[in-house]
Order: C-alpha cells, then sequence, then structure tokens
C-alpha cells in the first residue's frame, strides 16, 4: 500500500483564465475541456500538471497553499516577466537570510518568486520549487504526510520543513508557521494516487489522523475528499485496483 503524488488542484471562479496564466508561468501546456475544467499538461512528463476547476465560493482570505516559484535568470525579471503575464506584485520580502517576491495570479492566489540559483537561491531548479503549507502546527502536519506519502525530512529549522519524495517529478512539500488558524476550505490542494485501491488508503491514512470529507462519484470516476490532521483538503482518486490505469488522467 502507499500514496504517490499525482496532480495539484486549483479552485477558480475563471478557470481558463486563471490556468492560461499558470499555463504561462509554468511553461505547461493547456487542455481546454469547458465541462470538465482546465488541465495544464506538463510538457517534461515529470509531473502529472495541474487541473483547474470552478466553484461558486469567492477567494476571501489569504491562501494558507501556495507555490514557491524558482526563476531561471533573475527573480526581478521573473517578476516581471508574470507581471506581464497577468499577476500582481503584493510585497517583497527580505529576511536576511533570504528574500523573495509575494504576487498574487489573476485571481490573487498568493504565490512566491524566490532568488534564482545564481543569486544565492538553494536550488538550482527552474520552475515549481515547493508547495507550502501554512500550518499551526507544522511538526505534527508534516509527520502526517510523511508517513502518508512515504517522504523523507529534507530540511527543518524553528519555523518549518522541507519534506520530499524519492521519484522525479515529485513536489517538495514545506510547512511553515503561522499565527492565523484555518477557517475556509483551501483554494489549492494536492490529489494522490494509490498503489493499490482507495478505499485502502482512506482507511490507512484515517489511522495516521486524517478524516473523511465526501466521496464524489461523478463523470464515471470517483474519489474520496479527506482532510489532513489540520484540516488540509486533499483527494485521494482511484488506484489500480479500482480499475485505473496509468493513460488516464
Amino acid at each position: 500500500m502507499g500514496l504517490a503524488p499525482d496532480s495539484l488542484a486549483f479552485d477558480c471562479a475563471d478557470t481558463l483564465r486563471v490556468a492560461s496564466f499558470w499555463g504561462g508561468a509554468l511553461g505547461f501546456g493547456l487542455d481546454h475541456d469547458p465541462d470538465d475544467g482546465v488541465l495544464l499538461v506538463d510538457p517534461s512528463k515529470r509531473t502529472r500538471g495541474v487541473y483547474f476547476q470552478t466553484v461558486p465560493e469567492p477567494k476571501v482570505v489569504k491562501n494558507r497553499v501556495h507555490l514557491d516559484l524558482r526563476p531561471a535568470t533573475t527573480m526581478a525579471e521573473e517578476v516581471a516577466r508574470l507581471g506581464d503575464l497577468g499577476a500582481a506584485q503584493i510585497r517583497y520580502v527580505d529576511e536576511g537570510h533570504g528574500s523573495w517576491t509575494v504576487m498574487g495570479d489573476p485571481e490573487g492566489n498568493e504565490f512566491c518568486v524566490l532568488r534564482a540559483h545564481g543569486e544565492g537561491g538553494k536550488r538550482d531548479i527552474r520552475g515549481l520549487d515547493s508547495v507550502v503549507v501554512d500550518s499551526g502546527d507544522w511538526r505534527r502536519v508534516a509527520d502526517f504526510w510523511i508517513v502518508a506519502l512515504g517522504y523523507r525530512e529534507l530540511e527543518a529549522g524553528e519555523d518549518g520543513v522541507e519534506i520530499v519524495g524519492d521519484r522525479d517529478g515529485d513536489p517538495m512539500l514545506s510547512f511553515v508557521s503561522v499565527p492565523e488558524p484555518k477557517t475556509v476550505k483551501n483554494r489549492i490542494h494536492l490529489d494522490v494516487r494509490p498503489s493499490g485501491s482507495m478505499a485502502e488508503e482512506v482507511d490507512r491514512v484515517t489511522t495516521l489522523g486524517a478524516t473523511v470529507r465526501g466521496f464524489i462519484e461523478e463523470s464515471g470516476s470517483f474519489w474520496t475528499q479527506m482532510r489532513d490532521p489540520e484540516g488540509n483538503e486533499f483527494c485521494i482518486l482511484r488506484g489500480p485496483d479500482d480499475g485505473w490505469s496509468p493513460d488516464e488522467f
């Protein structure tokens, strides 16, 4: 038994608008189905891509889950490029040991542009650096995800931790301490794929501290909505034992 990251999912009011921005930001291709959301396809095939779905509720608070992006050139050049694509600069942060620019996508979803490797950034990588999760008890939440996904700890400090998987393309997850509690459904969440069956993994992660939010069946497929120990939503998809095959999304 086991779970692996499958794709990221965004809640949106205007899926095509938001997906078009992120396609340009990440260099992903766009697969638009007006009846079934928008999928961004990773041309490198390292990841399963990003899915954008329409929801009725608007964005009302700062997102507790956001993406950190690592530029290929410089932070300033990447901020300018993303601004041309439709992002807005929110603020520049310099904490001495590191600096980054907080931006908002066309619907205000926050993300951070980090320093490039040539500017002293920690990693020599372009594009998605990590998925960042605001946490009240980052140690508790990170420990859950380490066991749930078979991840390992990469680096920890006083206010957070980075965890990584062993597969090429697995997203790094960063859990950081914040004072404010979770109050609304996250607008960005992770979909995870079982190595066996969905039901087995629902049972397993429930024993680790997750809770079931609901079972969904539509368009010939099904999945289970879950919450981690701090209420962060994620979805457990069908596995091979449920009839899923890797050539399906």
